[in-house]
Parts: structure tokens; sequence; C-alpha cells
């Protein structure tokens, strides 16, 4: 990770618009939201690793992340993207307090916005619009979680394959279609042939 820098209006300006879709925060309970430390992480780089501590909830600013586990035989299962508007961090991590089981992983240069997590906390527990945002955000986190279960245990591949690529239009221009194979949980080769169908159907002869 290079130095921190200072956070520009603009950077705020986008972290507060993203907080605010998940529950409405107004400025002085924004404005509470500090220290913010902007962090610039290189390809290839790790915000996290696997038997560290969490410590710190970021927002995308630009670039990609992934959030994965890895196998004792050294392979990689992908969680999830955190692409630009993204929340990033492991929610169960931070909350547990115990050695990560997950790995973060920038996979293009990124710029994340970062806030300790018991600066967090200590909002919740003392302005009640933060309490409002923590409730929202869990609501949405466990839909979320359900949805995914969903998707891996009703839906084939295909539909797996569609609904990942409506979820993040952007996907196969930053990830690589083995961590795009891995989260569907499919191999490359299967995934590949997905792609061709989908090319065949949208082009038909």
């Amino acid at each position: 990770m290079t130095k921190p820098a200072a956070v520009p209006d603009y950077e705020r300006l986008a972290l507060h618009a993203a907080l605010n879709r998940i529950s409405v925060l107004p400025d002085e309970d924004f404005q509470a939201l500090k220290p913010l430390h902007r962090q610039c992480w290189p390809k290839g780089s790790l915000p996290l690793k696997a038997g560290e501590l969490a410590h710190q909830a970021a927002f995308v600013l630009s670039g990609a992340l992934r959030e994965y586990y890895l196998l004792q035989d050294g392979a990689e299962r992908t969680r999830s993207f955190n692409l630009p508007g993204d929340l990033a961090g492991s929610l169960s991590d931070l909350l547990g307090q115990t050695p990560s089981l997950t790995w973060v992983a920038a996979e293009t240069d990124s710029v994340l916005l970062a806030i300790d997590w018991n600066v967090y906390q200590q909002l919740v527990n003392t302005r009640p619009a933060w309490a409002r945002f923590s409730g929202k955000l869990a609501e949405s986190l466990y839909l979320r979680k359900v949805e995914r279960e969903y998707e891996l245990l009703g839906l084939n591949a295909l539909e797996r394959y569609r609904r990942t690529l409506l979820r993040w239009p952007s996907l196969e221009s930053r990830f690589s279609q083995r961590d795009i194979a891995s989260y569907i949980g499919i191999t490359p080769v299967h995934l590949s042939r997905l792609r061709a169908l989908i090319l065949k159907q949208s082009h038909p002869v």
C-alpha cells in the first residue's frame, strides 16, 4: 500500500452517496465518520490476509478487489468481487474479531476509503442514524447471503453465470476467467462453453 493521502471532497461525497443508498445519514452524522484513511493498493497486493485480524471496513473508489478462501491444496475459491461504489471487507471477520478466514486481493490498482472498525462501532452505539444504518446494512448482507445460497443450490451454472453478469456488468473486463468460474462454482473450461452458448443465443444464425 502506498502512503495515505488526504481525502478530496468529491471522494467523501461519493462515499456519502453510497452509504445513503443503504440508509440515509444526515450530514452531521456522516461528518462524524472520521478519520477516513485513503489507501492506494497496487495490483497484486493484499489488503487483507487470512490469519490477520480484520480491523477496517472500506469503500472502493476505483479498481477491483476479490475476496476468496485459500484451500489446503492451494486452490482458491472466490467469495465475492468488490468494484467501485461497493463496500469491501469481511463483516463476519470484523464482527468475530478472530483471525480472518478471508483473503482480499487487489486485482487491479485500487483506491479505497477505509474506516477503523472501532470508530464505526462507537458511532453505531452513540448515534441513532448510524444504528439504523447498521441494521439496514445487516439486513442487506443477509438478503445477499440468501440470494447467494439460492444461486448455488437452486440454479444451474448458466443461470448463475447470467445473474453474476447482471450483478457486475463489467466483471469480465476486470477479473480472470478462472476467478469468475470459481465464484460460479464451475471450471474455466465450463465457463468458456457457457460464454459461447450465450454468444450464440444473442447472435442466432
